[in-house]
């Protein structure tokens, strides 16, 4: 497909740009406003990216303007909103929303609701025209206007369980940690407070490695993303016997090495509970004299039993 992203901020054109060319698609890109209103009715896209705020302006003034210079331009629109935004429910360009800090594998899933959504409405189209052949067919034609979906959201629940903090409650060093939350968020407070020039940071994470060694606020991290697509670059998130060689290897190969697996509700879902607290209790249990690592988790609460919290704080000290 032909995307255009309209955004402001260039570290995130390069990383819509990079999953979109993953993936296939012909890019184009526009930061600002009135950029986008000159690129896109030249660009045709089948599918655009907007931010909801551009240069400190409502994006959906391109969509607006875009209209009414030009009523032939498709903008079918994919937008991209801070997690505390409401989303427009009356404005039909928009199909579905992504939140940000969005996973690599958030943007093709909402080109996927985008395609089927095409593709619905013309097979619609077709079957209509095919029911409204002839005369008589003709005269029966219902002037019911249909009424459009509200927008699919890709992000399960606005509201999150953030583990408590206290930052005078300084890590030990070799140790595990496990915060309880809904979205990786705390965990990243924890990872700063250790210098990337004295300490190997591994970060194992669905997001996007531009994205993690942004919310990290440095480039001297080891960043391994996990897919189930099989794209390259990534590992297969639902092999962990290989995600555990690898940081094993990983360990053994660096000095004072922290070991960061910032969603584990992803490696839950993708595999089952039992196996992810399996694959998180050979990591931790480290045998006498060797080396010292320390391992922080994120994992949401939800769909646990008393009995599987016990099993991880066995092995993880909850990080207050």
């Amino acid at each position: 497909m032909k995307v255009a992203i309209v955004d402001d901020n260039i570290a995130i054109q390069e990383i819509l740009k990079d999953i979109l060319m993953d993936n296939g698609h012909i890019v184009n890109i526009s930061g600002t406003i009135e950029e986008a209103v000159q690129n896109i009715p030249q660009f045709r896209p089948d599918v655009i990216l907007l931010d909801s705020v551009v240069n400190e302006e409502d994006g959906l003034q391109v969509l607006t303007r875009i209209h009414e210079d030009d009523p032939t331009v498709c903008l079918d629109t994919v937008l991209v909103k801070g997690l505390n935004e409401e989303a427009p429910k009356d404005n039909i360009h928009i199909l579905t929303v992504v939140n940000k800090p969005f996973k690599t594998a958030d943007i093709p899933n909402a080109l996927g609701i985008v395609s089927a959504r095409k593709e619905s409405l013309k097979a619609d189209a077709e079957r209509k025209t095919s029911r409204n052949t002839g005369f008589l067919a003709k005269l029966k034609r219902s002037t019911k206007v249909e009424k459009e979906p509200e927008p699919q959201h890709l992000t399960v629940d606005d509201t999150s369980i953030v583990a408590q903090y206290i930052a005078s409650d300084a890590p030990l060093y070799g140790r595990s940690y496990v915060f309880f939350e809904d979205e990786p968020n705390k965990i990243y407070e924890f990872a700063r407070i250790f210098n990337p020039d004295d300490y190997s940071i591994l970060i194992i994470s669905s997001y996007n490695p531009k994205v993690v060694k942004q919310r990290f606020g440095s480039d001297l991290v080891d960043v391994t993303t996990l897919s189930s697509t099989g794209r390259s670059r990534s590992m297969d998130i639902n092999a962990l016997g290989t995600l555990t060689v690898f940081i094993n290897d990983y360990i053994s190969e660096n000095d004072k090495p922290i070991v960061l697996i910032d969603d584990c509700n992803d490696i839950v879902d993708s595999n089952d509970l039992n196996q992810a607290l399996v694959f998180l209790h050979q990591l931790v249990d480290r045998k006498p004299g060797e080396k010292l690592v320390t391992f922080a988790v994120s994992i949401s609460k939800d769909g646990k039993n008393t009995k599987d919290i016990n099993i991880l704080l066995g092995d993880f000290s909850e990080y207050n």
